[in-house]
């Protein structure tokens, strides 16, 4: 369980992510995991692995001061269990967000990346900004969806917590990278997981451009004016949310709300945080039943 816990730190910026966890130490990715593809005037990298004859799984990752690619292999040896049965996808953030680029944008752009990659139907999972990306999929382009995860996410931010992300917004501003990893890693996760891997956390900002911070704010404020609540009843699909009593990002109360517009399956983890897929060790056996089904 440990070393899969330490696996799960060096790419948990996968999922909610302002940094990719070790990403430093890491040999570069194989040339062959990573796709790039071009969508407009700019580009968004996708990681490819997995059981290429099985269903499609696409992964949608949160809101991030830098690239998960530099963690490729990491990742790949982290969510083997959902590789063994599905070809999965994993998309990044598009390389250069244009001012005023909300939640809605990334949908159409990830839609384009789907085009581009010939994918027609696939098994959908987003998670917290990613989540509400992967809504907005559902609603727009539900003939894509065949089935859809969403992990400690919202339909808007009327639960959660504006102060976390004002400040976080403030950090970035500031080009304060180690304070803004903080700030991050103490809202998202419980206090004796932060207290254990405070330094890998904080150590995950370095390096970021000015090209990432421009992209993080950007994208912290789509997520501030996303809402999907009068659209979200449109979503037919078999649904899993997952969410955590303790979320002091989105709020728990977030996630009984999509449970109750999708009257979907579901699942609170009590005692944890936002960052639950990170901590609670059944968080991909979940998955992996769900998609069974």
């Amino acid at each position: 369980m440990k070393k899969r816990r330490i696996a799960i730190l060096l790419v948990c910026a996968l999922l909610i992510g302002i940094g990719s966890f070790g990403c430093a130490k890491q040999e570069p990715p194989k040339e062959t995991l990573v796709k790039t593809v071009t969508i407009g005037e700019t580009e968004m990298d996708c990681l490819h692995f997995g059981n290429e004859t099985g269903e499609k799984l696409v992964i949608l990752p949160g809101l991030a001061l830098k690239s998960v690619m530099g963690s490729a292999e990491g990742i790949v040896s982290a969510y083997a269990l959902l590789a063994k049965e599905y070809d999965v996808y994993l998309f990044d953030h598009v390389k250069e967000e244009p001012e005023g680029y909300t939640i809605a944008d990334m949908a159409k752009d990830t839609l384009a990346a789907f085009d581009a990659l010939g994918l027609d139907r696939v098994h959908l999972m987003g998670v917290s900004m990613g989540g509400m990306v992967a809504q907005r999929i559902a609603v727009d382009a539900p003939e894509r969806v065949s089935s859809l995860i969403l992990c400690s996410t919202a339909m808007n931010v009327t639960h959660g917590n504006r102060e976390a992300f004002a400040k976080w917004i403030a950090l970035a501003e500031a080009r304060n990278t180690s304070a803004l990893m903080e700030a991050f890693g103490e809202s998202v996760y419980t206090p004796s997981f932060y207290a254990q891997y405070k330094d890998a956390i904080v150590a995950s900002g370095e390096g970021a451009a000015e090209r990432d911070f421009t992209n993080f704010l950007i994208s912290a404020n789509a997520v501030l004016s996303f809402d999907a609540s009068d659209e979200i009843q449109r979503i037919a699909c078999p649904a899993l949310v997952l969410g955590a009593g303790e979320d002091r990002v989105l709020g728990a109360q977030a996630s009984y709300d999509l449970i109750e517009a999708l009257h979907c399956e579901s699942y609170i983890y009590e005692g944890y945080g936002h960052a639950v897929y990170d901590e609670a060790p059944d968080y991909l056996e979940r998955i992996a039943a769900f998609l069974k089904k």
